[in-house]
């Protein structure tokens, strides 16, 4: 057998801390997760976690950048299944949505992280995504798909509204039923940006990650 590395141990420590804090999280929420609980899961001290992430907060970031990389798959997945174009940016929207029918997402990404992190709906991720919807808007409009307008106010709004929807979903006591109505309530918008006329280039959008 294969002698492992330092550099593999490491990533195997950390991969392995991120799963359980990702199912803590998910479970219990962010305050409510003691650090003891997860060193102990882990069969490690607590100064071994600080050496990997410095603090609780710090793990919890990590676990939030490891949902994001999913997402980021989910949305790009969905959007190259439609075929991209107008029709895969609007499939990337839904994939997002998709995803965060999951509980312990709810938790993480929807309450805990916008509380939790400083600057987490501003954060580099977010204006990579952002960024990314704007360049397909643009192309889309170009097109002659949609209607013109500003790209990155329509982005932006786009991003937002969707964000902040799923997040008063996930509030409600039937979160998935509302889930599936903000979807409804999306394609409604979406159709309105619709030109009468739409071009068929395939194009390369996506929605939010």
């Amino acid at each position: 057998m294969a002698t492992r590395t330092r550099p593999q141990m490491t990533l195997e420590t950390r991969s392995k801390l991120i799963a359980l804090a990702r199912a803590a999280f998910g479970e219990h929420g962010f305050a409510a997760v003691a650090l003891d609980d997860l060193t102990a899961a882990a069969g490690m001290t607590r100064g071994a976690l600080y050496h990997h992430f410095e603090s609780k907060l710090g793990l919890f970031a990590a676990v939030v950048d490891s949902i994001d990389d999913e997402l980021d798959v989910a949305v790009e997945q969905a959007t190259a299944q439609a075929g991209g174009g107008w029709a895969g940016f609007r499939a990337g929207c839904r994939a997002y949505l998709r995803a965060m029918s999951d509980t312990a997402l709810q938790q993480i990404m929807l309450r805990d992280a916008p509380a939790a992190i400083p600057g987490f709906a501003s954060r580099p991720r977010m204006q990579l995504c952002t960024a990314a919807m704007v360049e397909s808007l643009a192309a889309l409009m170009d097109d002659g798909v949609i209607r013109r307008t500003d790209p990155a106010a329509l982005a932006s709004l786009i991003a937002g509204a969707t964000t902040s929807a799923a997040g008063w979903a996930a509030a409600s006591d039937r979160p998935a039923a509302m889930l599936d109505a903000v979807g409804e309530a999306l394609d409604r918008l979406l159709d309105g940006l619709e030109c009468a006329t739409p071009s068929t280039s395939p194009g390369g959008a996506s929605g939010p990650g």
